[in-house]
């Protein structure tokens, strides 16, 4: 098997970086297969040949080469493999989805520069629909890099200047966004006035900047917020529409 095929499997389960494999990394990759305690235990005695309960790099080298040796652990070598395809697959996903969102992002960004998204604009602000104010705050906290609660006061004062409204939608890096960030808005994306179709009847503009701020979550950096039900939905939301 190549040397760097190798390294990057053993990368896969040492999460630290340390250059040793502990029972918790081991068992935080292969969890997700259907080996039980039992298994995964026999598997890490099988690797750890010094038997300090840890895998060292050149323990997992040894035991990984042995393959089709005749020692009868062939089909652990298999879940190890196949543990770690799974992984470099469910991230190969992950960067997909942010690569998608961030189109979306500027798909919206670019209704909202249009002239009738500024015009658009220019009507939220002076007579805002139902559910504009969790759009805008949600909006706020992503382009100000905040946590804070906002009024209608300063969601406001945030669309009076178009162009420096437009000019930070336009240089936003999603990659940027930290989670509490994210956080603290995360739980107004199941509200109604994040569906496009919901909303752009009541105004157009408020309804791109919605699926912006969706576009823009799901392209944000998943970490601490992976799986949760917000997060899906939201890219669910942002992945069926299909554009105005």
């Amino acid at each position: 098997m190549d040397g760097k095929v190798v390294t990057d499997i053993f990368r896969r389960f040492d999460k630290n970086r340390d250059g040793i494999i502990t029972a918790e990394e081991l068992l935080s990759v292969l969890s997700k297969l259907t080996l039980d305690k039992k298994d995964m235990t026999q598997l890490l005695k099988h690797i750890d040949t010094n038997g300090d309960g840890k895998i060292q790099y050149e323990e997992f080298v040894n035991w990984i080469v042995k393959a089709g040796s005749g020692d009868g652990q062939d089909q652990e070598r298999s879940s190890v493999l196949e543990a770690h395809v799974q992984a470099a697959h469910h991230k190969l996903q992950r960067v997909r989805d942010s690569q998608t969102g961030a189109k979306r992002a500027e798909v919206f960004v670019n209704q909202l520069t249009s002239e009738k998204g500024r015009a658009s604009l220019a009507e939220l602000a002076d007579k805002p629909p139902k559910g504009a104010l969790a759009v805008c705050a949600a909006a706020h906290n992503l382009l100000w890099k905040s946590s804070k609660k906002i009024d209608w006061h300063t969601a406001k004062a945030m669309l009076v200047d178009l162009d420096q409204f437009l000019e930070r939608l336009q240089t936003f890096e999603p990659a940027e966004i930290p989670d509490y960030v994210v956080q603290s808005y995360q739980q107004t994306l199941e509200l109604p006035y994040f569906e496009f179709n919901r909303m752009v009847d009541s105004n157009y503009a408020c309804a791109c900047l919605a699926s912006w701020v969706l576009a823009s979550t799901c392209s944000a950096p998943r970490q601490t917020l992976l799986g949760q039900v917000v997060w899906g939905s939201g890219c669910v939301c942002v992945m069926e529409y299909i554009g105005p």
